[in-house]
């Protein structure tokens, strides 16, 4: 920089050849940063999108997003039975081959619990990769895998020995699928049985059915539901017919440490009876937190969160599917179907989600007491 007065005689500044210079050398090196800056970032990114993550939907017999299987629309469905490998250096998890090119979003992974099915979709693709690709890892749970072609990718369906949980990561040219037993991953199972279903309507009310109520609660408990370190499971998602052998199987295959049956009441003798309330199997005992208390939990909290009245608790029927558990478990009755002011209540969307809510408010105070028994007792 060099001094010059102007005409007013007031000092100003004026750059030399080698500020300029320097200004442009100055001017180079911050580009040359910001270029390895971004290079950098691109780097990165595409390491991650080499690696990526794929949420894997937890649904047991509504799909979410999957095709509709064209055996259930009436044409049987063309498929072939997949190439499996058993590879001793993969424990706890196998490896699923990809098409070329075939991006994260373009795969749709399912755990069809209910059906004991991992359903991979890929939108894409051809059916003889899967001739000529095969399944490898640590297939032990495995009892098969098909390739099902659909109209715009193929639908991958792996039938399992028994209920697991599943994690996903995606590089450039498969899938590899960790499997776990549900109790390494969650410190409470929870099992929700919406009473009836498909053919079996149970209560038929002023126009809204036992099967309806009982699944409306169910996706609202489902909904609401964030308990951290707590899996909920449901018996149905939507109207079908679930027998309960598979009811039981699920709740013992989970190893669930509470099994909660929505139903609802009838009163063929008067339609002003209404009210929540609680049934348990008093034969079955469990120390710590036993049948009655969980029954207890559901009856009051529902109550309070539905502001209705509580019944009281009354023993299960000599049918009920409560006295074929070994686990704490309860049923609550939502409400009476033969009232047409209850009823009308239980059919709307809001009150429902109280019914929801109670439910869940039952299962945190559930986990707590357990929490406190373990604690007293040097464990859980």
């Amino acid at each position: 920089m060099r001094r010059k007065q102007d005409q007013k005689g007031k000092t100003k500044y004026e750059p030399t050849g080698k500020d300029r210079e320097r200004k442009g050398e100055n001017k180079a090196a911050v580009c040359m940063v910001w270029t390895l800056v971004l290079l950098t970032c691109m780097v990165v990114m595409l390491m991650f999108a080499a690696d990526k993550t794929i949420v894997i939907a937890d649904v047991s017999q509504a799909p979410s997003g999957l095709p509709v299987n064209t055996e259930q629309q009436g044409t049987p469905a063309e498929d072939k039975t997949l190439t499996l490998y058993e590879d001793q250096g993969r424990k706890g998890n196998f490896y699923i081959p990809l098409p070329k090119g075939i991006r994260a979003e373009e795969v749709t992974v399912e755990n069809r619990y209910m059906d004991r099915e991992l359903l991979l979709y890929i939108q894409g693709g051809e059916e003889s990769f899967y001739e000529e690709n095969r399944i490898s890892g640590d297939i032990a749970p495995v009892l098969s895998a098909r390739c099902e072609m659909q109209e715009e990718g193929m639908l991958l369906k792996i039938r399992m020995g028994r209920i697991l949980e599943y994690r996903s990561t995606m590089d450039s040219s498969g899938l590899t699928i960790n499997w776990y037993e549900p109790e390494e991953l969650y410190d409470y199972i929870v099992v929700i049985d919406p009473a009836w279903g498909g053919s079996e309507k149970g209560i038929d009310g002023y126009g809204l059915l036992e099967k309806d109520l009982t699944l409306q609660v169910a996706k609202q408990i489902q909904k609401q539901f964030d308990l951290e370190g707590v899996r909920l499971y449901c018996t149905r998602t939507e109207d079908v017919d679930v027998p309960v052998s598979d009811r039981i199987r699920l709740a013992e295959e989970t190893g669930a440490d509470f099994y909660v049956r929505l139903c609802a009441g009838e009163d063929v003798n008067s339609s002003e009876t209404y009210g929540i309330a609680g049934f348990y199997n008093e034969e079955y005992y469990i120390p710590g937190l036993g049948n009655p208390q969980l029954a207890d939990f559901l009856t009051r909290e529902v109550t309070v969160a539905a502001s209705n009245r509580a019944l009281g608790l009354f023993t299960a029927g000599e049918e009920s599917i409560l006295r074929q558990l070994q686990m704490p478990a309860a049923e609550i009755s939502l409400g009476f179907l033969s009232n047409p002011r209850e009823e009308y209540l239980l059919g709307q969307e809001s009150y429902q989600e109280k019914l929801a809510a109670g439910c869940i408010s039952a299962l945190v105070q559930a986990a707590e007491f357990l929490e406190e028994a373990g604690e007293e007792g040097g464990g859980r």
